[in-house]
């Protein structure tokens, strides 16, 4: 039914039934806040029509004494039905909103979902621009012995917005979103004497034929205070829009009173707050747009569609994409003083980070698997930060004749983690371009990979070059099961012995097959954004330097003088065919270096694109012939994303990458 022929239906029945129509053209003044609960905006309506609904009895006797409303022998006659199916759409009489319809079951049965989310479904399907939803027999339903739906517009109802308690989140086709939410329908758990979970649920479908859907369980029906300020919280109320029917109430609903009434209704999850270091400067030109109070050298957001932007933010510090951008960025703003002057922090939710680390990372136009799997594993691993802070940053072993070195991202002073390559890439809310970049984030709201009772860490790189790198290769000495030896492909088949010179030597000179080998143009787009699309020779390269060339580049970054450089002798290869020690012959000294960060700092003026390579001595000075990009070690970023593209979903993916790990829901 077109959103048209469903405006069409409402204003007949508003014209031919004037009870009704009062209070639907009583909407239109009244009164209306907006609280703050979390960073999250709720707006509160006084609408005392409502309290129909709010203030009805539920108790057994009570129902059980009273007529049904929804039955059709009781409904007024002005109320005349449209059929659908075994259900007859109605426009509802106490509106929350214009347009507010009532999808009643003909048959008078209990309130219950679980053997109808195909008619949920199909319903989204068939209003056209209209939000279904469902209030749980105790979960707001006002009419918990008569089965029935709800429906408004749209735009009065979105679904897709952050939530500072638990929800399911969905989307993609009828069919997924009906099997998903059958699979978490029957893991909620049922308290005794109940035929299902508590909750309240919504669903609709979008401009491009997709579904989006929520699912909110709930602790109770309402809150402690009902009887002092009467909130009965349904799907409209947990969904963002706060029903009062009275003076004292609607004054009463402030952002403490809202925090308390969730902490009762709903299951209230952590999402921690994390403090993002994006750039230090003498002097740092910022903007704020919307409502701030400062707070010594911060400045806090009033409401979540305050945003601030900072002028020559550098991203790709030290790399061969290395560039300056003005930046946008939600959460609040601390202009931290600092030595050499003066430290941009973002101090923002670890869910909102996520959503721009995912579209930073990559483009936001990636498969929705692919971004749900990289939602997870950056999930994890920020949360790690937040559990291991003071972590060794940074070894270095140094004797004469060797040079050993590698680099964590633990070592900030004053904020959590940084905005660069260095920890993760967050530009802030620059990046979220699309819609699918924050499906992935709340799709997978408090997943992580875990091993054993702690969480996984997650690492990650471009692209492995066909086999993954492990750990203790590139970091401490450390081995984790979960990030060992394998081949980039299913079935992995065979893989050399990487370790061997002569094996590494064969397999990075030639193309053996993996996921990451597999990438086309299309795939690419998906996956790098347009700096990273600078770099097309990820999967097998080569790198010509004079022996001048090279001598002055190795200078100037070891510091070391090694006269003209005549050798390059690999000592020790990882799993993946990364040198992670490798000899420096020059005419005037002789020195070892390692590990593969430092390999790769040492060769290049930016960052050689990894140490997998087989140096090659020429009539004019070397060829470095390589494979892959970045360490190598975990999940593979461009592997994962032909994994997508090919049918893989999230968890085959991350199950793939990271070896006997398993997947659970912290919050």
């Amino acid at each position: 039914m077109k959103r048209s022929d469903i405006d069409c239906f409402v204003a007949h029945q508003l014209s031919t039934w004037h009870e009704a129509r009062s209070r639907h053209e009583a909407l239109a003044g009244i009164e209306t806040k907006t609280v703050n609960v979390n960073g999250v905006d709720w707006h509160v309506t006084f609408n005392p029509a409502r309290s129909v609904s709010t203030k009805a009895k539920l108790d057994a006797s009570s129902i059980k004494s009273r007529k049904c409303f929804l039955c059709k022998v009781n409904r007024p006659v002005e109320q005349v039905p449209l059929k659908w199916g075994e259900y007859e759409i109605l426009v509802n009489p106490f509106p929350v909103f214009p347009g507010h319809l009532t999808i009643v079951q003909c048959n008078h049965e209990n309130q219950l979902i679980v053997s109808r989310v195909d008619e949920f479904i199909d319903l989204a399907y068939e209003l056209e621009g209209y939000t279904v939803f469902y209030n749980g027999a105790q979960s707001g339903a006002s009419a918990p012995d008569h089965c029935h739906f709800q429906a408004v517009p749209e735009e009065c109802l979105p679904i897709g917005r952050d939530y500072p308690f638990r929800r399911y989140y969905f989307t993609g086709d009828a069919d997924k979103v009906k099997s998903q939410m059958r699979h978490v329908l029957a893991t909620i758990p049922v308290e005794e004497g109940n035929e299902e979970p508590r909750i309240n649920a919504a669903v609709h479908r979008r401009s491009d034929g997709s579904f989006e859907a929520v699912i909110v369980p709930r602790r109770a029906h309402r809150p402690s205070c009902y009887d002092e300020v009467g909130v009965s919280p349904g799907a409209i109320d947990m969904l963002g829009t706060i029903i009062t029917t009275s003076r004292s109430d609607y004054d009463a609903v402030d952002s403490t009173l809202l925090s308390r009434i969730f902490s009762e209704v709903a299951i209230v999850d952590e999402n921690p707050l994390l403090r993002v270091g994006i750039m230090t400067a003498p002097e740092i030109r910022y903007t704020l747009h919307g409502d701030y109070r400062q707070e010594g050298d911060t400045f806090i957001p009033l409401s979540s569609d305050c945003s601030f932007e900072l002028e020559d933010v550098t991203i790709g510090v030290n790399f061969h994409w290395e560039r300056k951008e003005r930046q946008c960025f939600r959460g609040a703003l601390q202009l931290m003083k600092v030595e050499n002057g003066v430290t941009a922090v973002n101090i923002i939710s670890v869910e909102d980070y996520l959503m721009s680390v995912i579209s930073s990372e990559m483009s936001a136009e990636a498969s929705p698997a692919l971004l749900r799997a990289h939602a997870v594993i950056s999930r994890s691993w920020v949360l790690a930060q937040l559990r291991h802070k003071g972590g060794l940053s940074c070894s270095v072993t140094s004797s004469e004749g060797e040079t050993v070195k590698w680099y964590d991202h633990d070592d900030h002073v004053g904020f959590d983690v940084c905005a660069d390559d260095h920890c993760q890439r967050y530009q802030g809310i620059t990046r979220v371009t699309r819609q699918e970049a924050r499906d992935a984030v709340m799709a997978t709201r408090g997943e992580v990979m875990m091993s054993g009772s702690g969480l996984c860490d997650t690492r990650f790189s471009k692209c492995c070059g066909g086999a993954f790198e492990e750990f203790e290769n590139c970091w401490e000495p450390v081995h984790y099961s979960y990030l060992t030896v394998a081949r980039d492909l299913i079935p992995a088949g065979s893989l050399p012995d990487l370790r061997i010179e002569a094996a590494a030597c064969d397999w990075i000179m030639a193309r053996p097959d993996s996921f990451c080998a597999r990438a086309t143009p299309e795939i690419l787009r998906q996956v790098l954004n347009d700096y990273d699309r600078d770099t097309v020779d990820f999967y097998r390269w080569e790198v010509n330097y004079t022996a001048d060339e090279l001598s002055a580049i190795v200078k100037e970054r070891s510091g070391i003088d090694f006269g003209e450089i005549l050798e390059l002798l690999p000592l020790a290869r990882g799993t993946s065919g990364r040198i992670y020690r490798l000899e420096i012959v020059g005419s005037k000294c002789t020195h070892i270096v390692g590990k593969e960060l430092e390999i790769r700092k040492w060769l290049s003026r930016t960052h050689l694109y990894s140490s997998a390579f087989v140096p090659v001595k020429t009539d004019t000075g070397f060829t470095l012939f390589g494979a892959g990009w970045g360490h190598g070690v975990g999940l593979c970023q461009i592997g994962a994303a032909v994994m997508g593209a090919s049918g893989y979903d999230y968890r085959e993916i991350l199950l793939h990458y990271f070896k006997d790990a398993e997947i659970k829901k912290l919050y």
